[in-house]
């Protein structure tokens, strides 16, 4: 149905106030959220590129580093697997012989190992297929015996995912009705709840209750787990065996995500991670709309979107597959 002249000329004023205030949230968003998208574009870089900017120094190589070696002349996965196939039926002789039956490939890119050698911790990283890898030195900390509190029944190993297969301790600290027996009760009630099947309940581990305890003259970080009875403890005023240099720190800023229960400072960064996202979304719509407005930008930008579109599908397809 075609407007009057009169409804369009109406029409028109509000349509350029609704685009002059997309324009307006378009950049005021951008120029608000700009920190962060740099943020995410330098730690992409680094998730990236192992070695650029490393803490610790680090080496990538081709493969020309293994010439001469047996590394030199290495099998494909087609090669491998006939040769597991050939070995099967020497060693089985079925009445029909196992074949191949098809392409074989690699489950992951990488071979990984590390040497210690001369107070240096040396990790390696090698591409099975094209030979090429990385190589990263550590500095190897001298091993000393963690100091221990009189209270402590067991290894200071603060940080470790203590899991039901972890016997109980003889002599640990066992409370009633501890936190797992609480969880391990009361998880069939909200499965007959939320009209999930009941079935029989495992509780696999708990976090640890982590607390400061004067013992000894001196204050120490306990760390209690429930399900095992085991408490251990370190000095409050250690530091931790992990420095948190600033590349650690930019790339954990870059994976932080989900909301705590307390109002914190992941909490917050759990918002803003939302509102880029959303922002990024209102980036590419808004920018389609704006795109719209300028006539002569309409035919080639239209070809580009459809080349994108494409693009985007192919790898998309290809990503799965790899990935799967």
């Amino acid at each position: 149905m075609w407007l009057s002249d009169e409804t369009q000329s109406l029409l028109r004023p509000r349509g350029k106030r609704v685009m002059r205030l997309l324009r307006r949230a378009h950049l005021y968003l951008g120029l608000f959220l700009f920190p962060w998208a740099i943020l995410y574009g330098v730690t992409a870089f680094l998730f990236n590129h192992p070695t650029a900017f490393s803490d610790v120094p680090a080496t990538m190589f081709g493969a020309w580093a293994f010439a001469g070696t047996p590394y030199e002349q290495r099998p494909t996965a087609n090669e491998l697997a006939a040769q597991v196939v050939s070995k099967l039926n020497e060693n089985q002789k079925p009445a029909t012989l196992y074949t191949v039956a098809g392409d074989a490939k690699f489950s992951r890119e990488y071979a990984f190992g590390m040497v210690k050698a001369e107070g240096k911790l040396v990790s390696f990283l090698v591409d099975v297929k094209s030979g090429s890898g990385t190589l990263r030195s550590a500095v190897v900390k001298d091993k000393t015996e963690p100091e221990r509190p009189s209270f402590a029944n067991g290894r200071t190993d603060a940080g470790v995912v203590r899991k039901a297969s972890t016997p109980p301790r003889s002599d640990g600290i066992f409370l009633d009705n501890p936190i797992h027996e609480r969880v391990k009760a009361s998880i069939p009630t909200v499965l007959e709840r939320t009209g999930f099947s009941m079935g029989e309940v495992t509780v696999t581990s708990v976090p640890d209750v982590v607390f400061p305890v004067l013992a000894d003259g001196r204050i120490w970080t306990a760390s209690y787990n429930p399900m095992t009875g085991i408490i251990s403890g370190t000095p409050a005023d250690s530091k931790p065996e992990t420095e948190l240099t600033w590349r650690r720190f930019l790339l954990r800023l870059h994976t932080a995500h989900g909301y705590p229960d307390d109002t914190n400072a992941k909490w917050f960064w759990a918002v803003i991670v939302d509102v880029m996202a959303f922002v990024l979304c209102f980036w590419g719509f808004t920018g389609l709309l704006m795109w719209w407005q300028i006539q002569s930008t309409r035919t080639p930008g239209i070809i580009v979107l459809i080349l994108s579109a494409i693009s985007a599908t192919a790898i998309g397809i290809a990503m799965h597959e790899s990935l799967r």
